[in-house]
């Protein structure tokens, strides 16, 4: 898991962890409930230097207490 920061439209920044693979990201972060994103939101990651456009999928509670998140990327990626 890499150190990143994701931003939600209308949220302030999260900081958290993530792990890319394919269209999706996996987000980890103790920052907010799962219960603070009842709708889907649109937003950006930036993981190493790199930011991209990013959707929320799904949301559930972390095994440390936070939130995952599964994020889809816009395709084609750019900020």
């Amino acid at each position: 898991m890499t150190k990143a920061t994701l931003t939600l439209d209308g949220m302030a920044p999260l900081e958290g962890t993530a792990e890319a693979g394919g269209d999706y990201i996996r987000f980890q972060t103790d920052g907010i409930g799962a219960d603070a994103l009842d709708r889907l939101h649109k937003g950006r990651i930036e993981i190493d230097g790199k930011t991209e456009k990013v959707m929320v999928k799904n949301t559930q509670p972390g095994d440390d207490g936070g939130v995952e998140l599964t994020l889809q990327r816009f395709q084609p990626s750019s900020v």
